[in-house]
Protein backbone atom coordinates (compact mmCIF):
# COMPACT_ATOMS: atom_id res chain seq x y z
CA UNK A 1 0.00 0.00 0.00
CA UNK A 2 1.16 3.55 -1.09
CA UNK A 3 1.39 5.71 2.00
CA UNK A 4 1.88 9.74 2.15
CA UNK A 5 5.01 11.42 3.42
CA UNK A 6 2.35 13.01 5.75
CA UNK A 7 1.21 9.50 7.00
CA UNK A 8 4.84 8.78 7.82
CA UNK A 9 5.68 11.39 9.42
CA UNK A 10 2.19 11.37 11.67
CA UNK A 11 3.01 7.75 12.38
CA UNK A 12 6.55 8.32 13.48
CA UNK A 13 5.48 11.06 15.45
CA UNK A 14 3.14 8.66 17.31
CA UNK A 15 5.71 6.03 17.59
CA UNK A 16 8.27 7.77 18.85
CA UNK A 17 5.54 8.88 21.35
CA UNK A 18 4.30 5.95 22.46
CA UNK A 19 7.95 4.65 22.82
CA UNK A 20 9.00 7.28 25.33
CA UNK A 21 6.05 6.85 27.24
CA UNK A 22 6.50 3.44 27.16
CA UNK A 23 9.72 3.24 28.12
CA UNK A 24 9.24 5.69 30.87
CA UNK A 25 6.56 3.83 32.53
CA UNK A 26 8.45 0.54 32.39
CA UNK A 27 11.54 2.59 33.58
CA UNK A 28 9.95 4.62 36.52
CA UNK A 29 7.24 1.79 37.62
CA UNK A 30 8.37 -1.82 36.44
CA UNK A 31 11.96 -2.28 35.65
CA UNK A 32 13.28 -2.34 39.17
CA UNK A 33 16.71 -0.92 37.88
CA UNK A 34 17.89 2.85 38.99
CA UNK A 35 15.75 5.15 36.26
CA UNK A 36 19.09 6.20 34.73
CA UNK A 37 20.66 3.09 34.15
CA UNK A 38 17.11 1.43 32.71
CA UNK A 39 17.31 4.74 30.38
CA UNK A 40 20.58 4.26 29.43
CA UNK A 41 20.26 0.39 29.32
CA UNK A 42 17.40 0.94 26.52
CA UNK A 43 19.10 4.41 24.68
CA UNK A 44 20.83 1.89 22.30
CA UNK A 45 18.14 0.06 21.05
CA UNK A 46 16.26 1.30 17.49
CA UNK A 47 12.72 2.52 17.52
CA UNK A 48 12.27 -0.73 15.91
CA UNK A 49 13.69 -2.63 19.18
CA UNK A 50 12.03 -0.66 21.70
CA UNK A 51 8.52 -0.77 19.82
CA UNK A 52 8.66 -4.51 19.80
CA UNK A 53 10.07 -4.69 22.90
CA UNK A 54 6.79 -2.92 24.53
CA UNK A 55 3.81 -4.07 21.83
CA UNK A 56 0.76 -5.45 22.82
CA UNK A 57 1.87 -4.53 26.44
CA UNK A 58 -1.40 -3.22 28.73
CA UNK A 59 0.67 0.14 29.41
CA UNK A 60 1.63 0.45 25.99
CA UNK A 61 -0.07 2.26 23.04
CA UNK A 62 2.15 0.49 20.54
CA UNK A 63 -0.02 -2.72 18.70
CA UNK A 64 1.62 -5.60 16.53
CA UNK A 65 -0.33 -3.46 13.74
CA UNK A 66 1.96 -0.70 14.57
CA UNK A 67 5.15 -3.16 13.93
CA UNK A 68 4.15 -3.98 10.55
CA UNK A 69 3.42 -0.42 9.64
CA UNK A 70 6.80 0.47 11.14
CA UNK A 71 8.65 -1.79 8.73
CA UNK A 72 7.16 -0.32 6.04
CA UNK A 73 8.25 2.95 6.78
CA UNK A 74 10.59 4.39 4.23
CA UNK A 75 14.24 4.50 5.19
CA UNK A 76 15.52 8.04 4.89
CA UNK A 77 11.76 8.72 7.58
CA UNK A 78 12.25 6.02 9.76
CA UNK A 79 16.47 6.92 10.40
CA UNK A 80 14.57 10.47 10.44
CA UNK A 81 12.66 9.06 13.76
CA UNK A 82 15.11 6.73 14.71
CA UNK A 83 17.40 9.55 15.38
CA UNK A 84 14.99 11.47 17.37
CA UNK A 85 14.15 9.22 19.49
CA UNK A 86 17.44 8.74 20.56
CA UNK A 87 18.02 12.31 21.31
CA UNK A 88 14.66 12.26 23.72
CA UNK A 89 16.08 9.34 25.61
CA UNK A 90 19.46 11.26 25.76
CA UNK A 91 17.49 14.42 27.10
CA UNK A 92 16.12 12.65 29.60
CA UNK A 93 19.16 10.82 31.01
CA UNK A 94 21.20 14.13 31.27
CA UNK A 95 17.96 15.81 32.91
CA UNK A 96 18.16 12.61 35.62
CA UNK A 97 21.67 12.86 35.88
CA UNK A 98 21.49 17.00 36.71
CA UNK A 99 18.44 16.62 38.86
CA UNK A 100 19.21 13.69 40.77
CA UNK A 101 22.96 12.60 40.21
CA UNK A 102 24.03 9.43 39.40
CA UNK A 103 22.88 7.81 42.15
CA UNK A 104 19.70 5.21 42.04
CA UNK A 105 16.69 7.31 42.00
CA UNK A 106 13.91 5.82 44.76
CA UNK A 107 10.56 6.79 45.93
CA UNK A 108 11.16 9.85 43.17
CA UNK A 109 7.58 10.40 41.42
CA UNK A 110 7.66 11.58 37.63
CA UNK A 111 4.46 12.04 35.94
CA UNK A 112 5.04 11.34 32.28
Amino acid sequence: MKRSKKFWEDFGERMVDAVLRALGYWCWNVSGDPVTVCYQIHSDRSLYELAEEFADWSASRITSKDLEILEEMPENIYKKFNTKLHKEIEKIIDMLKEEYGSEELEETELTW
